[in-house]
């Protein structure tokens, strides 16, 4: 596996300013890009340690948070693992967020 670099970055939208991961293999060449959709729990260690994973096998990642209009991520507090004990209130408040998140405001 390739050595990887990956750091926050911030991205200036029509709207504010995303938060995102970018990572990259560490040999200075060009690479394929992939942009890495987050799921409702938004980024958080799990989606960066896969992001991590694709730089490694030769691929440039960005992992923002489509979320960022209602805050950095994590936009609501998440445990280290999101078990079924946690997920109804979990989706509770994050529901409204996603259901917010049109295609044009995601594609923004």
């Amino acid at each position: 596996m390739t050595a990887v670099q990956g750091t926050a970055v911030e991205i200036r939208t029509e709207d504010g300013v995303a938060d995102a991961y970018l990572v990259h293999p560490d040999d200075g060449g060009p690479h394929p890009a992939v942009l890495l959709f987050m799921d409702a729990f938004g980024p958080r260690p799990g989606l960066r340690s896969m992001a991590d994973r694709l730089a490694a096998a030769g691929y440039t990642v960005l992992l923002p948070n489509v979320l960022y209009r209602n805050g950095r991520a994590p936009v609501v507090e998440l445990p280290e693992f999101i078990g079924d004990e946690v997920r109804p209130e979990l989706f509770r408040r994050l529901a409204p967020l996603v259901l917010a998140l049109t295609p044009d405001l995601a594609m923004r």
